[in-house]
C-alpha cells in the first residue's frame, strides 16, 4: 500500500490551537500558518516515511487532502504519481453514517478533509484531531485495552498515520519496494461520528477500499461483507475485502478491518486492521494467526 495523493493545510499534528502545517501528498512541511487559504510553502519538509504500495491505511504513514478555503468547495488533485483527480463537487447524498463527523449539509468551522472516490462514491473520511500514546509491551500491539500480537520477524512501524485513527501501533513487511503487508492496532473517537460498530467498519473500509488511499485503485469485492464477532467477550464488527489495483506486481491486498467496542464508559472504540497481498499466502497464515490472538485485555 501508498501514501495518499491529496495535499492541503491541515491542523497541525503537534496539536497547535490555530496552527495549520502543509501537508504534500508524502511529508509534512517545516512551515505552519494560522490561515488554511496561505499558498503552499516552497519546498516542503522532508519526506514522511511511506506506507507502502499503494495503500494508505496500512504501512505507513500517509495522509490528506487539498482544502481549498472557498465556502466548502474540495478539490482532489493526485501527486507523487497517483494520478490526477478531477474537481469534485460535494456530495450530501453519500451512503456514510450520520454522525456529527459524516454530516456532509451543516456548517463546518475548520477545513473538512476531503472526499474519496470508493467505487464511483464520494466517501469523507474524518480527519482526528485525538491524541493518545498507549504503553508498549513486548511482543504485542496494544491500543488502549485493544490488544494483538506481534508477527515475528515484521518491522515494528511507530510512525503510521491516518486520518482517522489515532494511537495507531503496527507492523510492516516489505513485499517488494513500494508495497507492504501489515498488521494494526488503534482507536477511533465518538466524536468523529464513530459510534456505531457495524457503520464504522463499512466507514473504515470504504475508506481504505479507494482511489485516494491505493495506487490504481479498480475496485472492491467483500470476502465477508460484515458479520458480528466476539473479541473477549466485547461485541465487534468484522468486514474483509479485495482491494483491487493495476499496474503492480500484485493484483491488490486482502484487507480486514475489525472494530471493537471496548466497554464500559470509553468515548472511544479500537479497531483492528491488516493487509496482505493476494495471493500471498505465507503472509496470510501470519496475519490470521495475528487476527485470532486480537484480544480485549484488563
Amino acid at each position: 500500500m501508498g501514501s495518499v495523493s491529496m495535499s492541503g493545510w491541515y491542523p497541525d499534528p503537534s496539536g497547535a490551537a490555530g496552527r495549520y502545517r502543509y501537508w504534500d501528498g508524502a511529508a509534512w512541511s517545516d512551515t505552519t500558518t494560522t490561515d488554511p487559504k496561505t499558498p503552499p510553502p516552497v519546498p516542503v519538509g522532508q519526506p514522511a516515511p511511506g506506507r507502502g504500495g499503494g495503500k494508505a491505511w496500512i504501512v505507513a504513514l500517509v495522509a490528506l487532502a487539498v482544502v481549498t478555503a472557498i465556502a466548502v468547495a474540495l478539490v482532489l488533485r493526485g501527486t507523487g504519481g497517483i494520478g490526477n483527480f478531477k474537481p469534485a463537487t460535494e456530495d450530501t447524498n453519500s451512503d456514510t453514517p450520520t454522525g456529527t463527523a459524516w454530516d456532509e449539509t451543516s456548517t463546518v468551522t475548520t477545513p473538512p478533509p476531503p472526499p474519496t472516490n470508493s467505487g464511483g462514491q464520494l466517501v469523507t473520511c474524518p480527519f482526528t484531531d485525538q491524541v493518545a500514546g498507549t504503553a508498549q509491551v513486548a511482543g504485542k500491539l496494544t491500543a488502549d485495552t485493544l490488544q494483538v500480537d506481534q508477527i515475528p520477524g515484521w518491522n515494528v512501524d511507530s510512525k503510521m498515520y491516518l486520518q482517522s485513527v489515532y494511537d495507531v501501533h503496527a507492523q510492516t513487511d516489505i513485499v517488494y519496494p513500494g508495497w507492504m503487508s501489515n498488521i494494526a492496532v488503534g482507536l477511533l473517537h465518538n466524536s468523529d461520528g464513530f459510534v456505531d460498530l457495524a457503520a464504522s467498519a463499512q466507514m473504515m473500509m470504504q475508506c481504505f477500499a479507494s482511489s485516494g488511499y491505493y495506487l490504481n485503485y479498480t475496485g472492491r469485492e467483500d470476502i465477508i461483507p460484515g458479520e458480528q464477532i466476539d473479541v473477549s467477550g466485547h461485541a465487534a464488527w468484522r468486514i474483509e475485502s479485495k482491494i483491487f489495483v493495476s499496474g503492480e506486481r500484485v493484483p491488490g491486498d486482502v484487507a480486514d478491518v475489525i472494530i471493537v467496542d471496548l466497554g464500559g464508559t470509553k468515548d472511544h472504540l479500537g479497531i483492528f486492521f491488516s493487509s496482505y497481498s493476494i495471493g500471498d499466502m505465507a503472509r496470510q497464515t501470519l496475519v490470521d494467526r495475528a487476527i485470532a490472538s486480537l484480544a480485549v485485555i484488563g
